[in-house]
């Protein structure tokens, strides 16, 4: 990313941020004019009910793109909302982890290579602005119609305060993510994924797939869970010199996954650079139980990790360098501090598997 691409999205989230404080204090202010609060209670109230409308503004948006994506046939793999973390099969948990997205963020994917087309993205990113939208009419309209003098009570207060937050931040949601934008590390809102989609070539189903596997990977979903065409693209592309250089990677994960050593000899022997070399110092480390071969390999290729998926490879290779090199407590402190990791963010079951297997 060049410097005027980094000032204009870090200007991009200033101005997010604004917009919302001021949003915010807006609906303070008329909710207190509005319902002539004087009591401790109806303060109270009135507080708790712009802190629920804004978590169901944000809420409402999540819902919009889960609904979006059933309907056009993909599955749903995570919703998170403000941190609360729900994936199917696990409990729910929170995360403090940063991803980059405003207030939450669904992650969904097409089961089948049929049903990873164009219109689909499209109608699944906007799925989330389409429910601020509508949330923000039907809001405004009840506030309007209802008279001002059944919002006096306390508890009418916060229910009001609730409504005119839920109004106000759905609005404040729809015009962020319908205007196009990119917020930290060149993240895209949706609006301009929503462009990006309509405009951009079509790219190869080998291409596609190896891309919603490292997206899923990302977040939590293990080769395990990916769907068979995945698989099928990432086969194809690993022995592709021409592919993405994710391809091999992701392969290699895929073997240490069902523990192949053969599989995952074969995929470090690909990349002859980058996450290759960290791919071949595992294969040291774990199957040859060599340290040396492990830390030559290191040595050449530390300086260009990159991203949580290699920095975590990285990581568990260093844990059983120690250990081979007689060094038991630098490793359980190492396997430590990746558990402590683990614990948060979304669930990662391949993570915890290797983990256990690892100590």
């Amino acid at each position: 990313m060049n410097r005027d691409t980094s000032l204009r999205a870090k200007l991009n989230d200033a101005a997010g941020w604004i917009i919302g404080g001021c949003a915010l204090l807006a609906v303070v202010i008329i909710t207190a004019a509005l319902t002539s609060i004087d009591d401790a209670v109806g303060a109270g109230l009135l507080f708790v009910g712009v802190m629920a409308g804004g978590f169901l503004s944000i809420a409402a948006h999540e819902l919009g793109h889960a609904a979006a994506a059933r309907l056009v046939g993909w599955r749903v793999w995570i919703i998170s909302v403000l941190g609360i973390v729900v994936r199917s099969g696990h409990p729910v948990r929170f995360s403090a982890q940063h991803t980059g997205d405003a207030g939450g963020y669904v992650l969904g994917s097409p089961p089948e290579a049929a049903l990873d087309s164009r219109w689909r993205s499209i109608v699944f990113t906007a799925g989330g602005p389409f429910i601020s939208v509508v949330t923000t009419v039907i809001i405004g309209a009840i506030i309007w119609a209802v008279p001002r003098e059944q919002w006096q009570a306390p508890i009418s207060a916060g229910f009001f305060a609730a409504l005119l937050a839920l109004g106000v931040a759905s609005a404040v949601s729809a015009l962020l993510t319908l205007w196009p934008s990119r917020g930290k590390n060149g993240q895209p809102n949706d609006m301009t994924m929503i462009l990006t989609a309509a405009f951009q070539r079509d790219p190869s189903v080998d291409v596609r797939g190896v891309a919603w596997a490292h997206a899923l990977f990302e977040h939590g979903v293990g080769p395990a869970e990916w769907p068979q065409w995945m698989h099928e693209a990432i086969t194809r592309s690993a022995a592709n010199p021409w592919s993405s250089p994710a391809a091999p990677l992701l392969a290699f994960l895929r073997a240490i996954d069902v523990d192949d050593e053969a599989d995952a000899r074969g995929a470090a022997t690909i990349d002859a650079h980058g996450a290759g070399k960290l791919m071949r110092a595992y294969v040291h480390a774990y199957f040859d139980k060599d340290a040396r071969a492990a830390e030559a390999a290191l040595d050449g290729g530390a300086g260009e990790r990159r991203g949580e998926i290699v920095d975590l490879l990285h990581r568990f290779v260093q844990a059983r360098m120690s250990a081979l090199n007689n060094d038991p407590k630098r490793a359980a402190d190492v396997f430590g501090a990746i558990a402590k990791d683990l614990e948060s963010g979304v669930p990662k079951p391949f993570w915890n598997r290797l983990l256990h297997r690892a100590i």
